[in-house]
């Protein structure tokens, strides 16, 4: 049994109306898509947790024509469970590059600005497969290809929503690239705040995911 991660990168020009305004809206930080299933009218149920704006999450989605039912479960300011039915021509969207092969794909699925990252578990044959197919649609980057042994709980869940979009932040303007290509600075003025909170949000997310890491 074999996994490979992925991430997927469509042309903005073929994302939906939806998606635009939330990337546009800068309300989302980030969303694991945890469960989805397709009703036998074509009603895409979702479930995502979300780290973002609900208020702006929630009125993006009513004013979205094709959203049947959204609800929003808060767990704390930025941080909420979503349900969402959608309705419209699912057979447009490049997911539906995985209906030809067999395979499962292990949630969460996460969702940053357009960008999608997945792990799908199979054999390799077929692994191999769909990933030829989905790049004749979008572009496909692998990140990773091994025995699939499971997973423990997810590093994500130790970081606030702050914490995680510093992390992403710096990440995006080099900070932790060999060599450093980005600042303190650099990540303050995106972040809007000091380079002392800045470094504070840094230090307590790597503190976290070394805890994870080694098990403390």
């Amino acid at each position: 049994m074999r996994f490979i991660d992925i991430t997927v990168e469509p042309d903005p020009s073929s994302q939906s109306i939806l998606t635009r305004r939330l990337i546009d809206s800068n309300a989302v930080v980030h969303e694991e898509l945890l469960n989805w299933r397709m009703s036998d009218d074509f009603v895409l149920n979702l479930l995502s947790f979300v780290h973002g704006d609900p208020e702006v999450y929630a009125a993006i989605h009513a004013e979205a024509p094709d959203v049947l039912v959204h609800e929003i479960r808060a767990v704390d300011d930025d941080q909420f469970y979503a349900y969402v039915q959608q309705a419209g021509n699912h057979t447009a969207s490049w997911w539906t590059a995985f209906l030809a092969h067999d395979f499962i794909h292990v949630p969460p699925v996460v969702l940053e600005n357009g960008i999608t990252r997945i792990t799908l578990l199979g054999e390799v044959d077929e692994l191999r497969d769909v990933v030829a197919d989905l790049s004749k649609e979008v572009t496909v980057e692998i990140d990773a290809i091994g025995d699939y042994h499971g997973q423990g709980r997810r590093i994500t869940d130790r970081l606030t929503t702050r914490q995680y979009r510093a992390l992403r932040v710096a990440a995006d303007c080099g900070y932790y690239a060999v060599p450093r290509e980005g600042s303190l600075a650099d990540i303050a003025a995106e972040l809007n705040c000091t380079e002392s909170t800045a470094s504070d949000l840094l230090r307590r997310a790597e503190r976290e995911i070394v805890d994870a890491i080694l098990g403390t």
